[in-house]
């Protein structure tokens, strides 16, 4: 009788512990699995941060959307008087109203037209299946030609030129009208100076096909 007294104590106590096969922490909640415990003894490393920003509320769906919150550094709008205009808001109405070409909210294209100082632009963006956007922007003036590929989140831009495979400031991106296939040619120097270098669309290179969120080269 003693033996067995002190075996059911035993066993009592390791319940009253948590050590029992049946414990349950006080914050498991009916129905969910049990999260599994850290035995290893060191302590669990954060996860990683994502390597494209997550969608906000807020964040633009489309490409005029993008256009009106792009920065001058990409962008130079001539007609900004920066005292007056916060942000360049008129400016851009203005510009979209007097230069727009194309704007295919659709297919997420826009192209807007130049003038003397005011340099031309090309945008295009392209979705990923986590609802953010890689935005493609070209711009050209009388003797500048650049392509940038962004990101954009909490309000602010980042470069995501990783994005594209090899990217380079010596090939020309064709940002697509219609579909999600952007080509790529060599970048045609005809005219070089000092500090300016004029050049056009060359020979055609290779096509980047964008597919679940990424770009994969195809002859």
């Amino acid at each position: 009788m003693k033996i067995t007294i002190f075996i059911l104590s035993t066993i009592f106590g390791m319940y009253a512990c948590g050590m029992g096969t049946g414990s349950t922490t006080p914050s498991s909640r009916a129905g969910s699995e049990p999260t599994p415990a850290n035995t290893s003894g060191i302590a669990a490393a954060a996860p990683e941060p994502s390597s494209t920003p997550r969608p906000a509320s807020d964040q633009p769906k489309t490409v005029i959307e993008f256009f009106n919150v792009l920065p001058e550094k990409y962008f130079p709008l001539e007609g900004c008087d920066h005292d007056k205009d916060k942000d360049c808001k008129k400016a851009r109405a203005d510009y979209l109203k007097t230069f727009t070409e194309v704007a295919d909210i659709k297919n997420g294209y826009f192209k807007g037209g130049c003038d003397g100082a005011q340099s031309c632009i090309e945008m295009a963006i392209f979705k990923r299946p986590d609802d953010t956007y890689l935005v493609g922007v070209f711009t050209s003036a009388e003797v500048n030609n650049d392509f940038y590929f962004l990101d954009y989140a909490g309000g602010k831009w980042t470069d995501a030129t990783s994005s594209v495979p090899e990217f380079s400031q010596k090939l020309w991106y064709e940002l697509p009208r219609i579909g999600t296939t952007m080509k790529v040619f060599e970048k045609k120097v005809i005219e070089k100076g000092a500090d300016y270098e004029v050049t056009e669309k060359g020979k055609y290179i290779y096509s980047l096909v964008w597919k679940n969120g990424a770009f994969s080269k195809q002859k």
